[in-house]
């Protein structure tokens, strides 16, 4: 199963969007992820929501996970956390490790229910145990805040393994922040080269910062804005 979903995963946008069309709710589901967060495609949250909804057509559970999990943010629409709480509960319930994964973030972020941060952790690590890379991911900063850099960076490489480019992204912060710059430069650019944007603006600060590169690190910095990070705009605008 881990097998088939890593080779949806690799497959190119325009695949992709053959396969939803033909009724292949798994890829409706990851062209929505990638069109949410701007992997290698533009950014397009209305975009989003319409393909996780028709992957929960499709009858794929994923699906019906991000499009609840995209009502309780508000991507693409008002946000309604209140009425995506039971929906996940629901299929978590059911035995879905992403919607599982989902109702812990809600949890941690006191969404739709008072903030619980013990049972969004249990949640989460059920999920990341059942190799939902995402859940893997939002563990990090838990575990960082405890003050468990090792936990942090188990977490970060287990997401990052999985296909999450965040993870990647998160392991760059974390080598990054221990003068570990060879190891973070190539995180940064893994994240980067699966289209996240945070990667590309975490490897240019490296290139730029060091010398070694400036005019790549500005380039790289740039493309991390464009990709939507808010801090590389922010950089960019106190160099100019």
């Amino acid at each position: 199963m881990l097998l088939a979903l890593l080779l949806l995963a690799a497959g190119s946008p325009a695949d992709l969007q053959n396969a939803c069309n033909s009724g292949k709710g798994a890829a409706c589901d990851e062209l929505g992820n990638r069109v949410q967060d701007g992997l290698g495609v533009r950014r397009d949250e209305s975009r989003a929501v319409e393909l996780f909804r028709k992957a929960c057509k499709l009858k794929n559970q994923d699906g019906c996970a991000d499009e609840a999990r995209a009502l309780a943010l508000g991507v693409g629409q008002p946000p309604d956390p209140r009425s995506a709480l039971p929906l996940l509960e629901k299929q978590c319930k059911a035995g879905r490790p992403r919607a599982c994964g989902h109702l812990g973030d809600l949890f941690l972020r006191g969404l739709g229910a008072p903030q619980d941060a013990t049972r969004a952790e249990s949640l989460l690590t059920g999920a990341c145990d059942k190799q939902y890379p995402r859940a893997c991911a939002n563990l990090v900063p838990v575990a960082y805040r405890k003050g468990d850099r090792d936990k942090a960076e188990q977490f970060a490489n287990r997401a990052c393994e999985l296909g999450d480019a965040g993870g990647c992204a998160y392991l760059g912060d974390l080598y990054a922040s221990s003068d570990d710059t060879v190891r973070a430069m190539v995180q940064f650019k893994r994240a980067c080269d699966a289209g996240y944007a945070h990667g590309c603006s975490g490897q240019g600060y490296l290139l730029l910062d060091s010398g070694v590169d400036p005019k790549k690190g500005l380039e790289l910095i740039e493309r991390g804005c464009n990709g939507g990070d808010a801090q590389a705009c922010e950089r960019l605008h106190q160099l100019k």
